[in-house]
């Protein structure tokens, strides 16, 4: 009682906190808020439930490996906002580090236009499942809604429109997020005497054939790379500077949520993705489930925001600025429309896990070129071995979910 009680309590604070003035008018805010959107996207709804399956009360500890692994990918991303960007002007200079930076471009756009539809696929069918309406039509009907919106929207108002419903969305789910972590404090502290929930914990370990699906997770983290295509709105600067903030924020919430939810993972009787966090937060109280539910509904609504802010800057840098920004959203919302009508989006999953990936590669790859170019060996070395990371990724990665 008191657990779900304080929940309520500090998921409101947050969000009346969050939605204050002075935050809607924050440029930085604003600009932290779309990388972190994508960031903490349906990965961390399922992210307890799998890695307690593939390695037990290590979980902590592997997701704290994939934290540090996207930070330091996040800090190619980033070399190349200060280090390549100006050079993309200037093809001569740099003819082979600019066809490797495009073709990652072009990557990254099929990943986007697959990530947007599966992320508004996911929050048709949270929506509709509590009401029984959950068929594969009614939910594709409900997506084609939604894409139409931000079609029009995006058309309409612009970046400014689409980014404040992002915004929204964010401050709603980082609220949901901090009541959960404020319940699961209070549950933690109850049972530090209660040795039977304690040792219902499941041991860590690490087998073989789950070394796949681990290095396939990188996928949960991903998202922080919209920061790259924000140019058209915000500098160099800013959006390395609120890139760092977002892996930082996102990694304390990750890291933070996994301790605290550790005594539960021996919870038994749970099924797979979004039911497993339900189950295993049940014990706590009956309030936690019905906010992870609506934790839900805001994740996927922000990451797919977020994602589509992300491919239209991207569009917008692609054809070199010949189609304007307000033109790509309903361009992205037909794309995204046309996989959900005429392809299994789920069967996509894993392509464009590998998609993220394989752009996460040539990123590191431009971001290596450039730092030799520049003298930088140890840089250099540092961001080849990152791209040949990835690279294995793409080839021996089992996605086990979008983030």
């Amino acid at each position: 009682m008191i657990a779900g009680t304080l929940a309520v309590a500090v998921a409101l604070a947050m969000l009346v906190w969050l939605t204050r003035p002075a935050m809607r008018t924050n440029a930085a805010w604003r600009a932290v808020a779309t990388p972190l959107a994508s960031i903490i996207g349906s990965g961390f709804l399922v992210s307890v439930p799998i890695l307690r399956d593939l390695v037990g009360a290590w979980a902590v500890f592997a997701m704290a490996g994939l934290l540090v692994l996207a930070y330091l990918i996040g800090a190619a991303v980033r070399w190349n906002i200060a280090h390549v960007e100006p050079l993309l002007a200037q093809h001569a200079r740099a003819r082979a580090l600019v066809s490797v930076e495009r073709l990652s471009h072009v990557v990254l756009a099929f990943a986007y236009f697959v990530s947007v539809a599966y992320y508004l696929v996911l929050f048709a069918a949270f929506a509709l499942k509590p009401m029984g309406l959950d068929s594969p039509l009614m939910v594709k009907a409900v997506v084609s809604a939604l894409l139409a919106t931000l079609g029009v929207v995006g058309l309409w108002r612009g970046f400014g429109a689409v980014e404040r419903l992002e915004v929204l969305t964010v401050c709603f789910k980082l609220a949901v997020i901090a009541g959960l972590i404020a319940g699961l404090v209070v549950f933690d502290l109850s049972i530090l005497g209660d040795g039977e929930t304690l040792a219902a914990i499941p041991a860590g370990h690490i087998e073989r054939a789950g070394l796949p699906a681990l290095l396939g997770l990188l996928i949960m983290v991903q998202g922080f790379e919209t920061s790259r295509f924000l140019g058209s709105t915000y500098d160099a600067a800013l959006r390395i500077c609120t890139m760092k903030i977002a892996q930082l924020v996102a990694a304390a919430i990750y890291l933070v949520f996994f301790i605290l939810v550790l005594p539960l993972m021996g919870t038994g009787g749970v099924d797979d993705g979004v039911a497993a966090i339900v189950d295993m937060l049940a014990p706590v109280s009956i309030v936690l489930p019905l906010m992870v539910l609506a934790g839900a509904l805001a994740s996927q609504s922000s990451a797919a925001l977020a994602d589509a802010i992300g491919a239209g800057g991207l569009l917008h840098d692609i054809t070199g600025g010949r189609v304007h920004l307000n033109h790509t959203y309903p361009l992205i919302a037909l794309v995204s429309a046309l996989i959900v009508w005429e392809t299994d989006v789920f069967s996509l999953i894993a392509l464009a896990s590998r998609c993220f990936a394989l752009y996460y590669a040539l990123q590191c790859l431009v971001a290596a070129l450039s730092a030799a170019r520049q003298g930088k060996g140890v840089r250099a070395t540092g961001f080849a071995a990152l791209a040949f990371a990835c690279f294995a990724i793409v080839l021996l990665g089992t996605p086990a979910e979008t983030a």
